[in-house]
C-alpha cells in the first residue's frame, strides 16, 4: 500500500474549505447516504453521511459545520 499520512493538521483555513466542500457535496451529491473509509496512519476511520438521523442517535449529538459557524469562521478551532 502506498504511504497513507495525509500531512500535518488542517489549517483554520482548511477546516473552513473541508466544512464548505462537504456542504456542497451534501447539497448536490448525497441521494441517501455515503460511506466512506479513511485509512490513516493511526488505523482506518469510518465516516457515514446521511440525509436522516440514523436510529438511536438524537439531532443535538451532531456538531453544525455548515453555515460555517463562529467558532470555526474565526479560527477559533475546539476540540468538540
Amino acid at each position: 500500500m502506498e504511504n497513507i499520512d495525509p500531512g500535518e493538521r488542517l489549517s483554520d483555513a482548511e477546516l473552513g474549505e473541508l466544512a464548505r466542500l462537504l456542504a456542497r457535496f451534501a447539497s448536490h451529491d448525497l441521494d441517501q447516504w455515503e460511506n466512506w473509509r479513511v485509512h490513516t496512519p493511526h488505523g482506518p476511520v469510518y465516516v457515514t453521511m446521511t440525509n436522516a438521523l440514523m436510529a438511536g442517535c438524537s439531532d443535538e449529538a451532531f456538531t453544525t459545520i455548515w453555515p460555517l459557524p463562529p467558532r470555526l469562521a474565526e479560527g477559533g478551532r475546539t476540540n468538540a
